[in-house]
């Protein structure tokens, strides 16, 4: 199936920034370490549960690397879009053997398998529109196991497009304080991305069917959210 030019430009891109993105993201993300511990933290299964993980846009596997190390017992499937992040996924991931699997993707559209006891996803549901982002909220619901959990960190949009405005320009000083080229960077937002606001994104999984949704964690444009499948209907 032929992508659509906005998935082809994301595709594009981080074909090209695979090897160097590690180096990167630390420079562009603030408290970047802090929000896989948050996101560890949240996680409400004991670290000797044998739970079933789905990464979706992994990237080069650093969330799966964060949970399979914490969770001994946990296998993970981890979906990118690009052939050159399953590439640097599987350098990040091989240590675990088997417990790890990589599958090339669209989380926009392709069936994302299941059942899963933890869905993540870090930084990549952004790139999908609106009804796309609430497409897939209700497509990750009917892929987790009931009692399955699903946290999405996330670049976010703010309550007002002042409150945007004044994140970004935060989020440009912290990019430039550390040294990141922002005029590229920052073209490549604007042009690919398409963030929504916190408020959106925890009344749209609800409307999916989870429980328990909130905001666990925010700093300017950058925030932790997710919810919980109900064990029973």
């Amino acid at each position: 199936m032929t992508d659509p030019p906005d998935r082809r430009r994301v595709r594009e891109h981080f074909e090209e920034e695979a090897v160097v993105y590690d180096r990167s993201i630390l420079r562009l993300v603030p408290h970047y370490e802090e929000q896989h511990d948050v996101l560890l933290q949240l996680i409400p299964f004991p670290r000797d549960r044998a739970i079933r993980v789905l990464d979706l846009g992994c990237g080069t596997g650093v969330l799966t690397f964060v949970v399979l190390e914490a969770f001994p017992h946990a296998r993970a499937v981890s979906l990118d879009l690009t052939a050159n992040m399953i590439l640097e996924a599987g350098k990040t991931l091989a240590r675990f053997g088997d417990r790890s699997t990589l599958r090339q993707g669209d989380f926009g559209r392709d069936d994302l398998g299941g059942p899963f006891d933890l869905v993540v996803s870090g930084l990549a549901i952004h790139h999908l529109d609106d009804p796309g982002k609430r497409a897939l909220y209700r497509r990750i619901f009917a892929a987790l196991a009931p009692g399955g959990v699903f946290f999405n960190r996330e670049i976010v949009r703010g309550a007002t497009p002042a409150i945007t405005t004044t994140y970004e320009r935060l989020w440009r000083r912290f990019a430039e304080r550390d040294g990141e080229l922002d005029d590229t960077w920052f073209r490549k937002y604007f042009d690919e991305d398409k963030p929504a606001a916190v408020e959106e994104q925890l009344a749209w999984p609800r409307d999916a069917g989870f429980a328990d949704v909130g905001c666990h964690w925010q700093y300017l444009n950058f925030a932790i959210f997710g919810g919980r499948r109900p064990e029973k209907a």
